[in-house]
């Protein structure tokens, strides 16, 4: 049992001093972002309607650092200003499948193709959805989103908007506060769910990765399996990345990771109940059919082109640790200590509810 244990934290240690400095990176990069487009920006943006402010709707959700979770206050506040229900869905997929940390969370684990698969998959769904929207009639009462947006609980939920007359200072210090005093935070409970689970797999299929039959990893079994384990699961864009590296690194094919990499952070339970209510019920329907179509269309195309190209899998997750640099540890301990710290912040706020309900 002792010697299992230390296989999953060593597993998950590998995994996070792989990734740790680019992460670190992306949450800088998304912290600008933040800055950048804030709420008045972006609603200013996709105001129009049409396929060119589907367009720019999917353009804009890609690099945006919201989760699931977060991007619903976002997209009721746009549909009450007046913004078009297609551009408002695309806006909706594209930015919890995507994100500037995300990315480089995801180049920091596999390799360059999946690395770039993913944005331009999360981009063609999101745009193809939208553009099938503009066929219907909008004709649905912009809803009123209820609920705190700042009481921390959902990634992106600080506004930016009264920062754009402050000096560059500030400007810049407020983007690195947001990236980890914010950011960081709402992702914490997460991306340590997301490791946890990811060693966790590592431990076990480590040894053993042809364990898994082989048709359960690749061909349409693999896409309809991570289908059936992304839909109903809440896991965000970063989270989902170190548990998919460790499938990808068992056997599963690219196709299949870039599945669960869709779907998983743009769709749970929770999220399709408020997006009922935001876009209407047959608007929700056509948003998870185009989820499921597209991204596992991208995943027959992503093994064809790996197929076809002769292109190896690259793990970098699978490092040994004599080639970890010293940068790579002390931003490992860093940002482990950071995840800990707020996730344990997260359970003492949801203790602190429960006991005053």
């Amino acid at each position: 049992m002792f010697s299992f244990l230390l296989k999953w934290a060593e597993a998950t240690w590998q995994m996070l001093v792989s990734s740790a400095f680019l992460f670190v990176v992306g949450l800088l990069l998304a912290g600008f972002l933040w800055l950048l487009m804030n709420e008045k920006n972006i609603r200013r943006l996709i105001q129009g309607g049409g396929i060119r402010g589907v367009f720019k709707a999917a353009l804009l959700g890609i690099p945006l650092p919201l989760c699931s979770c977060s991007v619903l206050p976002v997209a009721s506040q746009l549909r009450k200003s007046g913004a078009r229900k297609a551009g408002v869905m695309s806006f909706v997929i594209a930015t919890p499948e995507s994100g500037v940390d995300s990315i480089a969370l995801t180049y920091s684990l596999t390799d360059p193709v999946l690395t770039v698969a993913r944005p331009v998959t999360a981009f063609l769904t999101a745009f193809l959805a939208g553009v099938v929207e503009t066929f219907f009639k909008d004709d649905i009462k912009p809803p009123v989103f209820i609920g705190n947006r700042s009481n921390g609980d959902c990634c992106g939920a600080t506004s930016a908007d009264n920062l754009s007359q402050k000096s560059i200072i500030i400007r810049i210090l407020s983007s690195i506060n947001y990236a980890f005093n914010v950011l960081l935070k709402d992702l914490a409970p997460y991306l340590m769910l997301g490791f946890v689970l990811a060693g966790l797999v590592g431990a076990l299929l480590g040894d053993n990765p042809t364990d898994i039959p082989s048709i359960l990893k690749t061909g349409w079994l693999g896409y309809l399996g991570a289908i059936v384990i992304g839909l109903p699961l809440y896991i965000c864009a970063s989270s989902s990345t170190p548990l998919a590296a460790v499938f990808l690194a068992s056997g599963f094919s690219p196709g299949a990771i870039l599945v669960f990499l869709m779907a998983g952070p743009a769709t749970n339970i929770a999220t399709l109940v408020v997006l009922k209510n935001i876009l209407g019920n047959w608007s929700t329907v056509r948003y998870l059919t185009a989820i499921v179509v597209v991204s596992i269309t991208g995943g027959v195309i992503t093994d064809w082109i790996y197929g076809i190209l002769n292109i190896p899998v690259l793990i970098r997750s699978q490092s040994t640790p004599e080639e970890h640099s010293p940068v790579s540890i002390l931003m490992a301990l860093g940002l482990t200590a950071f995840i800990i710290f707020y996730s344990i912040q997260w359970v003492s706020r949801k203790l602190a509810k429960k006991s005053l309900k």
